[in-house]
């Protein structure tokens, strides 16, 4: 019983945390804020999250390829790819209902190759951009596009932004 206390505590503790720190970003001034189930075609849906701010902020995208998952570099079908990193300061702008910000990422990629390989890697100090619009579930869309060595740009979906199923997004300007 002790072990479940303690672990419903510091779960309670770390969701505060995340609640004031994003308190704290709309006190500041502009920002963008929000996550949820990103939609997409069976294999590509992805869950986020994220916090940005003329200061800069977190980024999270994890895309967890279900029935055969999708194309990717190397890959022919990933499974699961992990995309997180820092905010750059000053990278924050709008324009047109469309918050966007940039920074550097660590990626995280298990999948197979063509010949059906398993074959997991990170990538670290990948360049990504997000551009998001602001709603709730059927509303607010989301961009992500990265950089990726020896490949080049990369953008998930790659043909306009993909609604959010279920949370939401916040720009305050």
């Amino acid at each position: 019983m002790r072990r479940s206390t303690r672990a419903v505590m510091v779960v309670a503790l770390a969701i505060s945390a995340v609640l004031a720190s994003q308190s704290v970003a709309y006190a500041g001034g502009p920002s963008v804020s929000g996550g949820g189930v990103v939609d997409g075609p069976l294999g590509t849906t992805s869950q986020l999250g994220f916090n940005a701010s003329p200061s800069g902020g977190q980024f999270l995208c994890v895309m967890a390829g279900r029935s055969g998952g999708f194309p990717f570099g190397p890959w022919a079908s990933v499974q699961q790819m992990h995309v997180a990193g820092p905010v750059d300061a000053g990278s924050l702008s709008f324009s047109g209902g469309v918050a966007s910000f940039s920074g550097t990422a660590t990626i995280h990629v298990v999948g197979k190759t063509a010949s059906g390989e398993v074959m997991t890697a990170t990538l670290t100090n990948v360049p990504y951009t997000s551009r998001q619009t602001a709603g709730g579930a059927g509303a607010a869309t989301h961009r992500l596009e990265v950089i990726l060595p020896d490949i080049g740009p990369r953008a998930f979906p790659s043909d306009g932004r993909a609604p959010l199923r279920s949370g939401r997004i916040t720009i305050r300007e």
